[in-house]
């Protein structure tokens, strides 16, 4: 047996197959129509959005509800907390008034004091 017998070839490297065998204009018809394809589902997809929405709201959006901008709907809060600055606020006058002097019933004499004066008040009495 010659080697001239054998008219396979052994084995090919990868880059020495010839490209030239592939049908490019298929290839890319292929692409340019399936993109065709999918503009056309995009067309169709968004007229059926919009109709379906105008026989739902046939004269246009909802207007916005009154509630939106208020701090709380029912015993819901709205805000952000991050945003929501009445805590601090609250505490902020809660800190002032245990601070400062100032009438609770002026008719009946009764006022409220420092807290750092109270407690040294009753330091006082506890003295006694």
């Amino acid at each position: 047996m010659s080697s001239s017998a054998h008219s396979a070839p052994l084995a090919q490297k990868p880059g020495d197959l010839e490209d030239k065998n592939l049908p490019y204009r298929k290839i890319v018809g292929v692409g340019v129509g399936s993109v065709f394809v999918f503009a056309l589902g995009i067309l169709w997809s968004t007229a059926l959005l919009n109709s379906a929405a105008k026989e739902m709201q046939p004269v246009g959006p909802a207007p916005i509800p009154p509630g939106v901008n208020q701090y709380e709907v029912g015993i819901v809060n709205q805000r952000l907390f991050s945003l929501d600055q009445r805590a601090a606020q609250k505490r902020l006058q809660q800190m002032n008034r245990l601070s400062t002097y100032g009438w609770l019933d002026r008719p009946a004499g009764v006022v409220h004091v420092p807290i750092d004066v109270a407690m040294d008040m009753l330091v006082q009495e506890q003295k006694k």
